[in-house]
């Protein structure tokens, strides 16, 4: 099983590969079967090439979408909870949603499944 220290190192990459728009080493950080949902009621995307989906049409939604801690990640088992902010640029105005993505792991600490809590609703200016 996936250390907590493991889990948390996954996490970060995470973040950091996502405002690095490096979608290879993102996609790398998931299991080949991984399941994502972004956000929860939404269509749930399967394996590498239903990820890499998401990735292409969440970046089509704004100039620049980056990731930010909200927090630290709440670790149990081989399931982890953290807040996030997403924060995206459309036409030079920047906004924010904060959210809670929910993991879990696999024995080597690849993201298995991957859920985001948020709603389009509670977008606000991003507090520069």
């Amino acid at each position: 099983m996936a250390t907590n220290e493991q889990i948390r190192d996954t996490i970060g990459r995470y973040i950091a590969a996502f405002a690095a728009n490096d979608k290879d080493g993102w996609l790398a950080l998931f299991a080949a079967d991984a399941t994502l949902e972004d956000p929860v009621g939404s269509e749930v995307m399967h394996g590498t090439e239903g990820i890499a989906a998401f990735w292409d049409f969440s970046h089509t939604l704004a100039d620049s979408i980056v990731l930010e801690p909200g927090g630290p990640a709440c670790v149990a088992g081989h399931e982890a909870a953290f807040p996030i902010h997403i924060v995206s640029e459309v036409g030079g105005a920047k906004v924010m949603l904060n959210a809670i993505d929910v993991m879990t792991f696999t024995d080597d600490a690849r993201i298995a499944t991957m859920r985001a809590y948020w709603d389009m609703a509670d977008m606000v200016p991003y507090p520069d």
